[in-house]
């Protein structure tokens, strides 16, 4: 059995840049999912259950919202399946916070990062979180 990616710090210190990416995509995948859904509820509030009718004015325009939600959520999704296939557990998606796993003094800890750090400057025990955060 293969066990979680554990990361050395300059491992980790490099997928910075990638990881600041990722969480730049889902902040505007974020935006776009609430305009989207924004608009639907309009529709919904307007024409109420009329606006599944082929007869709605507006029929075809909350089918095409309907396929704009699913395709950002699954490009949400693959986003977060990326960070994920790299070893990465988000905690938080809106502050941008996640975990690596990195051996410390021969224990398996979690590397802590949060948005806007140049790179990793912290970790805390597995069973543990952001509010044990110690300095590397």
């Amino acid at each position: 059995m293969v066990g979680p990616r554990v990361y050395t710090l300059t491992e980790a210190n490099v997928l910075v840049p990638a990881l600041e990416a990722a969480f730049a995509d889902l902040d505007t995948l974020r935006t776009q999912l609430r305009a989207a859904k924004i608009k639907l509820t309009a529709l919904e509030m307007i024409w109420g259950s009329t606006v599944n009718s082929d007869s709605c004015p507006d029929h075809e325009e909350g089918l095409a919202l309907l396929e704009q939600l699913k395709s950002l959520e699954e490009s949400f999704n693959t986003v977060l399946a990326s960070l994920a296939a790299r070893g990465a557990t988000v905690k938080d998606v809106d502050t941008g916070l996640l975990d690596l796993y990195h051996v410390r003094d021969g224990v398996l800890v979690h590397l802590c990062w949060k948005r806007g750090e140049a790179e990793f400057v912290a970790w805390h025990h597995v069973d543990t979180g952001y509010a044990h955060r110690q300095p590397l």
